[in-house]
């Protein structure tokens, strides 16, 4: 389908992340259908009152949903929306909905205030990144929309046929109608082997019918010189790759990736290998 998906829990940081999609939605001629999952807890009594409880969350979820999509709708009169109530797990009701709907992504806030509602943002953000396998757009704190123009992935050059999730990268390019900035980051040729070079041809004609260019940098720290790239190069995206293998993956330590995500000033698009 032609939707973006956009969990919410009602929080700042969840509209922030729906305001972001909507005027993403209106740039690129997108619908938008929103997820509310009412979370299911160990009952403390009887099943029946348990249940009971569990659907007047549910009925009252609903209402609030009803009435913000219709607050949205007269401030969005161009865009198509849809919603969807249900009582579960986050992860598995986003799976779900995602294989029932395919969207063009889900989108999803996260904020590195460090309250215990930021964490528990931030866990279901990354969680979400590495369990469903829908791209996903992981939207800074207060960060607003701005068209894409330029995407940075940055790339290891190891094993590339098998690990560039080369067709989604390919359909975003052509949605924004964006450049892709290939980054290779290495210092004193630690990474360089003798299949580099054949890995970078093999790169090259993968990406040879959109408009791509190549950076190569010499740097000790990755993480920095992702930054500095993106800041010095006015990038608008950046790519990762959740699961293992992947270039940040396999650089970063697990602390390391959720100091990028959650200290990061563009957006992130988490695609998954094909």
């Amino acid at each position: 389908m032609n939707t973006l998906l956009i969990p919410t829990d009602f929080s700042p940081v969840a509209d922030n992340a729906l305001k972001y999609a909507m005027e993403m939605a209106v740039a690129y001629k997108l619908d938008i259908s929103l997820l509310h999952v009412v979370l299911l807890s160990t009952p403390s009594v009887a099943n029946v009152v348990y249940i009971d409880v569990a659907t007047d969350f549910q009925k009252e979820a609903e209402e609030q949903m009803a009435l913000k999509v219709k607050g949205l709708q007269e401030q969005y009169p161009t865009l198509n929306f849809q919603f969807k109530v249900e009582t579960g797990l986050f992860l598995d009701s986003l799976q779900r909905y995602c294989e029932e709907m395919l969207p063009v992504a889900i989108v999803m806030g996260i904020t590195g205030e460090g309250s215990a509602l930021d964490k528990m943002i931030g866990s279901n953000t990354i969680l979400a990144m590495r369990s469903v396998t829908c791209p996903l757009i992981v939207v800074p704190k207060n960060g607003a929309f701005k068209s894409v123009g330029k995407i940075c992935f940055a790339c290891d050059l190891r094993n590339v046929a098998n690990s560039t999730p080369l067709l989604a990268i390919k359909a975003f390019a052509k949605l924004f109608d964006a450049q892709v900035h290939i980054l290779n980051i290495d210092f004193q040729n630690r990474h360089f082997s003798a299949n580099t070079p054949g890995e970078l041809e093999v790169l090259n004609l993968m990406f040879d019918t959109i408009d791509t260019k190549f950076h190569f940098i010499e740097n000790e720290n990755v993480q920095d010189a992702i930054n500095d790239f993106i800041d010095r190069e006015k990038m608008d995206m950046l790519i990762m790759l959740p699961k293992k293998h992947s270039f940040l993956e396999s650089l970063f330590k697990k602390s390391q990736t959720k100091e990028m995500l959650y200290q990061s000033h563009i957006p992130i698009l988490a695609l998954h290998h094909n």
